[in-house]
């Protein structure tokens, strides 16, 4: 969380943004997947060797590890993985992707919800 929150405050990270792995969604953080847990392990190559010896992709121990820190909503049937509706001028597509619980976790001021996105269901 750490190196999310550095990446966005430095603008390592856009937010909000077509290509963005971070979004504004109901006044918290969306964390993009498996975008965001991607570049974390492109960025530290390390992992690699660690996510080998649980016979994972680099990316899937990161999101797991993630997943252990518990700093996400979850749904009400227990899914931790949210779909948002990407609505743009010319068509629209589907994100999946995680809810922080606290945005501020990610972000030191969070902006308005992005307009383009809405989750798909209510968790």
């Amino acid at each position: 969380m750490v190196w999310l929150k550095q990446g966005i405050a430095s603008r390592r990270f856009i937010i909000n943004d077509a290509k963005a792995l971070v979004h504004t969604v109901n006044d918290t953080a969306y964390l993009v997947s498996p975008g965001v847990f991607q570049r974390y392990a492109q960025e530290h190559p390390e992992v690699a060797a660690l996510a080998k010896q649980e016979n994972q992709q680099d990316w899937q121990w990161v999101q797991k590890c993630f997943e252990k820190l518990q700093l996400h909503r979850k749904q009400h049937n227990g899914l931790n993985i949210w779909t948002c509706e990407v609505t743009g001028p010319r068509k629209s597509r589907r994100l999946h992707g995680y809810l922080l619980e606290d945005g501020s976790l990610a972000l030191a001021e969070i902006p308005p919800n992005n307009p383009y996105l809405a989750l798909t269901q209510e968790g």
